[in-house]
């Protein structure tokens, strides 16, 4: 019997592709994305999973919350001794793509099939959980009583110069005169708990007005981080979140990042940061930070490292926030 999905309710972005909503497994663990074989962009995402998942050597019998623990993910991401280190640069990638890029089960390799042979067929992709139409992600949302979710979109720009002339210029169109080009990212979708429990979410209105100005968004990522019980503003933590992005290995991707989103998610009323090194949060805030939307990515050409468009936009970002 073919498992039954249910709305992905913690979805804060994105509404449907390929005239299917997103959805969940029943028991929460999964997230289901629209996936179409034939269609160019679900081609293009899974062949990022597959290919990042390769060169980072996972297959589909690790476990990524044991090999990179959710509250320790800078602890877990070491810079490289020396530029030619080769095993040290390694397990830099390892780690950060266990941290960063969720997990796509279809995409790795099984050590009961070898490490050749991977998952991509129309008709489902081997394991019971997969379901056809979808794309198989870890949900990111599950196991929080109240989370606390934020999607902003990371670039200074949402097209790459190897997209075609149409697309292109339909993307400029649409970020004209947003935050992109000024702060580097713009706000796609938010959600957050008030003082009562009660859920509070931008509506597609909202965030077509906040991405077009600095003030709201900077009211957006501020209220993101206030406690909803002591109006504390948390102002510690976007800084301290960029300041950790910015020291990952980012270059060792062999792909550049286009429309690729950041994914914040923590647990209602317990961010308090981190005495440990290696953390922003105490554990209690079950941070999570992590890229999604891989659909546009672009292959780096030889001996390229620097994604400009992605790491400026990081930058930007970065600037931003200390600002605030």
């Amino acid at each position: 019997m073919p498992l039954e999905l249910v709305d992905a309710d913690t979805q804060v972005a994105g509404n449907h592709a390929h005239g299917r909503m997103a959805k969940q497994s029943p028991c929460g663990t999964w997230f289901y994305k629209p996936h179409v074989a034939g269609d160019a962009r679900s081609a293009v995402e899974f062949a990022f999973y597959a290919d990042v998942s390769r060169e980072a050597k996972l297959d589909d019998d690790d476990d990524d919350d044991d090999a990179v623990p959710r509250e320790r993910v800078d602890d877990a991401v070491p810079t490289p001794k020396t530029p030619d280190d080769a095993n040290d640069a390694a397990r830099a990638l390892r780690a950060f793509v266990c941290a960063r890029i969720p997990r796509c089960p279809a995409s790795r390799a099984s050590k009961t099939r070898g490490r050749n042979e991977t998952f991509g067929t129309s008709d489902g992709f081997g394991d019971g959980l997969d379901v056809d139409g979808y794309l198989r992600l870890k949900n990111l949302t599950f196991g929080y009583a109240r989370p606390c979710v934020i999607d902003l979109k990371i670039g200074v720009r949402t097209w790459d110069g190897k997209h075609s002339a149409e697309y292109l210029e339909k993307r400029a169109k649409s970020e004209a005169g947003t935050t992109h080009e000024t702060l580097g990212f713009k706000v796609c979708g938010a959600q957050t708990y008030d003082a009562s429990g009660a859920l509070q979410r931008l509506s597609r209105d909202e965030c077509k007005r906040i991405r077009m100005s600095e003030a709201l968004t900077k009211e957006t990522l501020e209220n993101f981080v206030r406690d909803p019980a002591t109006g504390e503003r948390n102002a510690w933590f976007w800084p301290a979140l960029l300041k950790q992005l910015l020291s990952e290995p980012l270059r060792a991707l062999s792909y550049r990042l286009v429309g690729t989103s950041l994914l914040v998610v923590y647990e209602s009323g317990s961010l308090a940061p981190s005495e440990i090194a290696g953390a922003v949060c105490v554990p209690e805030s079950k941070l999570e930070a992590r890229y999604i939307d891989f659909c546009h990515a672009v292959r780096k050409c030889d001996g390229e490292d620097v994604d400009h468009n992605f790491e400026g936009g990081l930058k930007l970002f970065q600037r931003f926030v200390e600002s605030m």
